[in-house]
């Protein structure tokens, strides 16, 4: 009986604390590291292939920063092979905002994602973030 009570305890202090479990949606306050993402970005209203590219993201109480790695096999990425460009940004409540050199991406914080939208070159482009790793075929949890 003491156990269990120990074990009760323990489990609802993890959740109070935002330790990401199985199934949990995104939390975005306290600190949590290195959560994966996959990005794809087009622009608005195409259907052409997306840029693509890895996310990987440090939340620390409403500030973000990171590493993206561009993974895109569409030519003329506005990040064209460049590997863990430095990423920041904020999020508050259910907005996002994420900065990749000259770009921000503003968006919207779902369960597992982020979706928004971006400025490149002039154009129009909405983007969708998923959380888990390029060609897993999973969504990434923990």
């Amino acid at each position: 009986m003491r156990t269990r009570g120990i074990f009760v305890t323990g489990l609802a202090l993890a959740f109070a604390l935002g330790i990401p479990s199985t199934g949990r949606a995104l939390v975005t306050s306290g600190i949590i590291k290195n959560v994966p993402f996959v990005i794809a970005f087009r622009p608005l209203n195409s259907q052409q292939i997306p840029y693509t590219g890895q996310l990987r993201l440090n939340f620390h109480d409403g500030i973000i920063s990171g590493t993206y790695t561009d993974l895109s096999i569409r030519p003329g990425s506005p990040f064209a092979n460049a590997n863990n460009l430095s990423v920041s940004g904020g999020v508050s409540g259910v907005h996002v905002t994420l900065n990749i050199r000259q770009l921000t991406f503003h968006g919207t914080v779902h369960e597992n994602s982020m979706s928004g939208s971006v400025m490149i070159r002039g154009a129009m482009y909405s983007w969708d973030a998923q959380r888990g790793t390029p060609g897993s075929g999973k969504k990434h949890t923990s």
